[in-house]
């Protein structure tokens, strides 16, 4: 089995998530995966997977560096405590509960031929380090699932925690890759390329989305922002400090308002809609796609806006 000696506490134990407290201003278009110009999409076996941690994410490429067991055979992915854990392409799952190294702790036997491991995940029952949850459905793993299950790219099944030897340390996802179930291989280079979901819906399934955020502009019919608080419904998701850039349309019948000081709203046009000021905007219900997951421009309609008092 896998080392699972997987963190060195002098590094993470700074403050990588001081920002996700609300310490620092949103900063537009997911900036922790920017790349400095697009390189070639690495695959496995034929597959570019879906990045593991649905919301705001800091990668630090710790594949290969010194542990006291040895070198390091994932990629820590820092996250807030229970951020959902998603999986990486489609495939059957399988719980490890029994490591103290490791804590609650998930396999993914990927469709390509490739093992993945979710490592160090949720124990706590409050946004708290309390270690008082067991490694279960709802606490460690996603509500519903079940062992041996099989699940759909992209699919929750699991939530972001500091279980096993990360006790105490910033909440932080240890992912490894195992391609046809053989020796480690580095994470970084599929994580910076792999596909980013916006939220996770059963296709097919309806879905509504309530967002805040700064307004970026806006165009014909088209309102873009850079979304920084993310409510899902009915998946129950709550996702904060994004930095998330958008393109959502915004018809000829969507409500447009703009609050007053008395509390009312009035009735406004979309170019109303000042770079930089604060907006909410409500999604249409609507049926969930592959494009609207993604954030694809264009692919999420906006029923309801409501800008802030001039």
């Amino acid at each position: 089995m896998t080392r699972f000696r997987t963190t060195a506490r002098a590094f993470l134990l700074f403050a990588l998530f001081g920002l996700l407290a609300g310490t620092a201003a949103a900063k537009p278009a997911d900036p922790f995966v920017r790349l400095p110009s697009k390189p070639a999409k690495p695959r496995i076996q034929g597959k570019q997977i879906v990045f593991p941690i649905l919301g705001r994410t800091q990668l630090t490429n710790s594949f290969g560096d010194p542990r006291g067991q040895g070198a390091h055979e994932g990629e820590d992915i820092m996250a807030p405590r229970k951020a959902p854990a998603l999986a990486a392409e489609a495939g059957r799952v399988k719980f490890h509960t029994g490591s103290g190294r490791a804590g609650c702790m998930l396999y993914l036997y990927g469709d390509s031929g490739t093992k993945y491991m979710y490592i160090h995940l949720n124990n706590d029952l409050t946004m708290t380090n309390d270690n008082r949850g067991t490694c279960v459905q709802g606490v460690a793993f996603a509500r519903g699932l079940k062992d041996g299950q099989r699940v759909l790219a992209g699919q929750p099944v699991g939530f972001v925690g500091d279980s096993g030897d990360a006790d105490g340390i910033s909440p932080h996802l240890h992912f490894e890759m195992h391609p046809g179930g053989g020796a480690a291989v580095a994470p970084y280079p599929h994580l910076r390329v792999a596909k980013r979901l916006l939220f996770y819906a059963a296709q097919g399934t309806t879905f509504t989305l309530a967002m805040t955020g700064k307004v970026v502009a806006t165009e014909s019919g088209q309102l873009r922002v850079n979304v920084g608080t993310l409510r899902g419904s009915p998946m129950g998701i709550t996702l904060r400090n994004l930095g998330r850039g958008l393109t959502i349309n915004v018809p000829a019948g969507a409500l447009i308002e703009r609050s007053r000081q008395d509390g009312t709203a009035v009735p406004v046009g979309l170019a109303s809609a000042k770079p930089g000021e604060t907006v909410s905007l409500w999604t249409e219900a609507a049926l969930a796609t592959a494009d609207a997951q993604a954030g694809k421009a264009g692919a999420l309609i906006a029923e309801r806006v409501l800008l802030p008092s001039a």
